[in-house]
């Protein structure tokens, strides 16, 4: 929505401004004229932003620097081009070209989400020191104010600017998802790794193979919950576990409640253990680096990161958005900045490491309407950073479907990510508020389960309609509602998948009914690529392989074959291989030539199996 400049006749004085109450350039408030930029309300009116439509009268002819000074944040564009990026810092500066006396359109966007506010536009430029911009410097036009009215009108106002965020969400097995995913041209190059048979990536043609999604299965030696209400004050279905690499134990944090009891406000809690199952209490309630709403991801950079003060991330929710703190030991943090990093306008975030694209990102909460889909809902938002303090554009990565996804389906999170190749997988927490559990009690609603998904590019997401962890379907399990996982800890062999569970519902008995368990599955194993009696067949697109060796991650109960074949599908001499039966991550190929000899040229591997589930294989540097 930029600025209009009319002729001279049409301008008037001073800049259209709207306000809202959110922080996120949400739901208005209020509209009117201001004669410059020079806002102070102290701390008179908290967590809502603002946005300024007009134009600027340039004072002289070559470079004019502009100088913007906000708290928490702003944004400025001059001619649709953003020229200040301060939204998660308190200053900024750009500099441009102009004329004497042109007008510059303009739109200021501001926010603040707690204690002072404060939002001021400057200038400069050679020989002439920085200064307020004055009143006599900015107009706005008849298009302008009808701009604003038109927000003002609006029952529920689309945040500024109106653009559509990209959708980069897509569901499996569907068109959108076809189109998303779809191969580059040519033979894909696998580089050494893991290469998983979760989606069609790996594969061009297939005949009596299913795919299964394998859900894994609790185990009853394991003494859920490990981590409960009443004992540990578990509060909410978000957590963190790492194992420390220098002393082998276990460190959870997790969403505590407060002695007060507030349904709003938490504090972190941590505990450790020799085992991931048995935590050593009482939990320790650390000391909040600023208020926290909800929100316990927790990264640890590694003992060689070049500012050890700073080794270990916190990342949460409040007041308007994603906070970030910093900690020597995972149990002192300071804000890394003084308020909101990413502004959003739901309550829920969460932020990870990508160890392939080397960034952080941001998995947000946001309650929002799209086209594939009826009324408002929670979706979920990406966005990515170098610093955790400076944030990309957030874009759509989850959203409903009608025409795929049964009742009033939403997203309560993503999280638990994990790079598996050139994978990173996901956990989704599917909420249905629109259900209710066997049994629940008059008042109990909502139930939630949990789903994959997965990127290739770090960008567009795909997720799977079929359940990966559903609740406990007896009656009165501490899971039987509520099944939310947010952790996947590698072990050896195995993923340690803790998760949230709830009894009867989504807010009921939050204090003691919300507690944390854990399952285990073998590594690698999201699906499976099954055949039964019938023999069956795998056919992979044209690849060429950078690696010396090849092993196969499957359960073989019959027969599993590879062969590899030349671009036009005929079979290679020498490159013929029969498994031996049993189930392993690691069944070790044997060709009867080099797998190296192979190098630069494309190839297709085409697996043959008989009462197997493949899930994928290995490449050995």
């Amino acid at each position: 929505m930029a600025a209009v400049v009319a002729t001279n006749d049409d301008l008037r004085p001073g800049l259209a401004y709207v306000q809202f109450h959110s922080p996120a350039l949400s739901r208005p408030a209020a509209n009117g004229i201001d004669p410059q930029v020079n806002l102070d309300t102290g701390s008179s009116i908290r967590d809502f932003s603002r946005v300024w439509l007009g134009s600027l009268k340039a004072p002289v002819a070559g470079e004019l620097a502009v100088t913007a000074d906000a708290d928490n944040g702003c944004r400025l564009f001059v001619g649709g081009k953003r020229v200040i990026d301060a939204w998660s810092r308190p200053a900024g500066e750009g500099k441009l070209t102009v004329n004497k006396g042109e007008l510059l359109p303009i739109r200021l966007e501001f926010f603040q989400n707690g204690g002072t506010a404060h939002a001021r536009l400057c200038w400069s430029w050679p020989g002439h020191s920085r200064e307020l911009i004055p009143p006599t410097a900015f107009f706005h036009s008849p298009a302008d104010e009808q701009t604003i009215k038109n927000i003002m009108g609006k029952p529920v106002a689309s945040p500024v600017p109106a653009d559509p965020l990209a959708n980069c969400a897509s569901i499996y097995g569907t068109p959108e998802s076809a189109s998303a995913s779809r191969r580059p041209a040519g033979p894909l190059v696998l580089r050494p790794g893991t290469h998983l048979f979760i989606d069609n990536h790996l594969i061009e043609s297939g005949e009596n193979v299913a795919r299964k999604v394998v859900q894994p299965q609790r185990d009853p030696s394991i003494p859920n919950p490990v981590v409960t209400g009443p004992e540990d004050r578990c509060f909410q279905p978000y957590l963190t576990v790492l194992r420390d690499p220098q002393t082998g134990r276990f460190r959870i944090w997790y969403g505590a409640w407060r002695d007060d009891k507030s349904m709003g406000a938490s504090h972190l809690a941590h505990m450790e253990s020799d085992d991931g199952i048995h935590w050593k209490r009482p939990p320790q309630i650390l000391k909040d680096p600023a208020p926290i709403q909800f929100g316990s991801e927790v990264l640890d950079e590694g003992a060689d990161y070049p500012d050890p003060a700073r080794r270990y991330k916190y990342g949460w929710f409040h007041g308007g958005g994603l906070r970030v703190a910093g900690s020597p030991d995972g149990l002192n943090f300071t804000p890394l900045a003084p308020g909101v990093v990413l502004p959003q306008d739901h309550d829920i975030n969460n932020v990870w490491r990508d160890p392939i694209r080397k960034r952080y990102v941001a998995t947000v909460s946001s309650v929002r309407g799209l086209p594939q889909f009826k009324g408002r809902r929670r979706t979920t938002l990406q966005a990515a950073s170098d610093d955790l303090l400076r944030w990309s554009t957030p874009w759509v990565v989850l959203a409903p479907d009608d025409r795929y996804d049964k009742d009033i389906t939403q997203f309560y999170a993503m999280s638990g990510f994990l790079a598996r190749g050139e994978l990173v997988i996901g956990l989704v927490k599917i909420l249905h508020d629109d259900w209710k559990a066997e049994g629940a009690p008059e008042g109990a609603f909502g139930v939630g389960y949990t789903t994959l998904a997965w990127t290739r590019d770090g960008e567009h997401w795909v997720r799977d309609l079929e359940p990966f962890f559903y609740p406990d379907p007896k009656p009165g399990a501490w899971d039987h509602a509520h099944a939310w996982m947010d952790e996947q800890l590698p072990m050896g062999d195995e993923v340690y998948l803790y998760y949230g569970g709830y009894k009867w519902g989504h807010k009921h008995n939050r204090f003691e009914e919300r507690q944390i368990g854990l399952v285990k599955m073998r590594r690698d194993r999201y699906v499976a690529r099954e055949a039964g009696a019938q023999s069956g067949s795998l056919r992979t697109p044209p690849l060429v392989l950078r690696a010396s060796a090849l092993t196969v991650n499957a359960d073989v109960t019959g027969e599993l074959k590879l062969r590899v074949l030349d671009e036009s599908g005929q079979p290679l001499p020498g490159f013929d291989w029969a498994s031996a039966r049993g189930d392993r991550l690691d069944h070790a190929v044997v060709f009867q030539r080099p797998l190296s000899s192979l190098a630069g040229k494309p190839v297709r591997l085409e697996f043959r199996l008989q009462r197997a589930r493949l899930f994928g294989f290995d490449l050995l540097p």
